[in-house]
């Protein structure tokens, strides 16, 4: 997965991030089954299990282990600082706020990369960009829309708020992988150890530690393989070598198949409107991506080390 690999064009990239988005929408369902564990303690497991990933992508790879450690500093603030500001702020504030509103701030994300990107070397902002994002986000209005209407009293706006930052700050992270197309991706095993660390000092700072029962240890250990394991690598390559605007509208399909599981593994229901969302937000994704399934497509930009 490094920026020396030849890859013709943005098209497998960008499914490959599009694969990191699917897996994204794991998170939802298996936060179901860890609220009884402090949500900080919960990023700093699952970023330990996630770090486990390393030897996988190191073997897959062929990349030197050792590499990481030669990345400049900048690079180390970046992406433990990403890693660490969004999960943190995302999985502490989302126990407490507003679950509609919640959803809402964190389309924060695909627009800020949507838009964003566009102000990258190589990169333009086209019709089909805005048309797909505009789409989505009318899918993702929809989906909250039959979720309820929560009232947002004073204590909610500062958990509401945490969501919204990091929401942005994930899609400004995004855009910024852009510029790193030379660091590996699979130096984010490193990176996780870091996170896990800084996460369990959080934790005990601020939290009580509970003992997760098998259960709950299975769920985070599925949280750090998939969501915040395998789709990080997936995304982070996909952002660094395909198509990013489409990766951004894309994200928008990530709260409807995260819904769409939610119903499949708990008490929830998929109905019609839901249904519709889904057509949306897919729809988007499909308008937002459509150059990519021209020919003579663009190939990858790379950029800066």
């Amino acid at each position: 997965m490094t920026g020396s690999h030849p890859v013709r064009g943005r098209l497998l990239p960008t499914l490959m991030g599009a694969i990191g988005v699917s897996l994204w929408a794991t998170e939802t369902t298996l936060i179901t089954y860890t609220t009884a564990i402090p949500p900080i303690e919960t990023v700093a497991l699952a970023f330990t299990f996630a770090a486990l990933l390393s030897p996988l992508a190191w073997w897959v790879t062929g990349d030197d282990p050792l590499e990481a450690f030669r990345l400049p500093l900048r690079v180390w603030v970046l992406m433990v600082g990403s890693l660490v500001g969004y999960h943190a702020c995302i999985y502490y504030a989302t126990q407490k706020a507003p679950p509609a509103p919640a959803a809402l701030l964190q389309g924060t994300t695909p627009l800020v990369i949507v838009i964003g990107s566009a102000f990258l070397p190589g990169e333009r902002l086209r019709w089909w960009h805005l048309a797909g994002a505009g789409l989505g986000f009318l899918g993702v209005l929809m989906l909250i829309e039959t979720g309820g209407n929560e009232a947002v009293d004073g204590g909610a706006v500062f958990y509401l708020a945490l969501i919204g930052g990091a929401a942005a700050l994930w899609g400004l992270y995004s855009i910024s992988t852009r510029g790193l197309s030379g660091v590996p991706s699979s130096a984010l095993g490193v990176f996780y150890m870091l996170a896990a660390f800084l996460c369990l000092g959080l934790h005990l700072s601020v939290e009580e530690w509970v003992t997760p029962d098998p259960s709950e240890l299975a769920a985070i250990a599925g949280l750090g393989i998939l969501p915040m394991g395998l789709a990080i690598y997936l995304w982070d390559y996909g952002c660094k070598h395909g198509d990013i605007q489409a990766l951004g509208t894309f994200s928008y399909v990530e709260p409807f198949i995260g819904a769409a599981l939610v119903a499949a593994f708990t008490s929830g229901t998929l109905g019609t409107d839901m249904l519709w969302s889904g057509v949306l937000v897919v729809g988007g994704a499909v308008v937002a991506s459509s150059s990519l399934w021209k020919p003579g497509s663009k190939a990858v930009v790379a950029g800066p080390a």
